[in-house]
């Protein structure tokens, strides 16, 4: 499966959460969000209209990468996605 994570560069207040959409073929599926500590605090997954609080603490849990490397969704995270996706 082809997905792919961005940060989505918005202005944002100095405690405001940072967030991110995940794409899939280059089509947006979901927005998730966490706050400055990296504490993760929500996804939204568009096709279906779900939130929840998703089950990984941080976002090191949910995605790697960074800084010189591109972001993509840790091996949990992308298993939690998809099964997400298929109901």
């Amino acid at each position: 499966m082809d997905i792919t994570v961005e940060h989505i560069q918005e202005k944002r207040e100095p405690f405001g959460p940072y967030r991110y959409n995940i794409l899939q073929a280059g089509q947006k599926i979901a927005v998730f969000w966490h706050d400055y500590r990296g504490d993760m605090m929500g996804i939204h997954f568009l096709s279906s209209g779900f939130r929840e609080d998703p089950p990984f603490a941080s976002i090191s849990d949910f995605v790697t990468g960074g800084g010189p490397y591109p972001l993509a969704l840790s091996d949990s995270a992308m298993e939690y996605v998809i099964s997400k996706l298929n109901k």
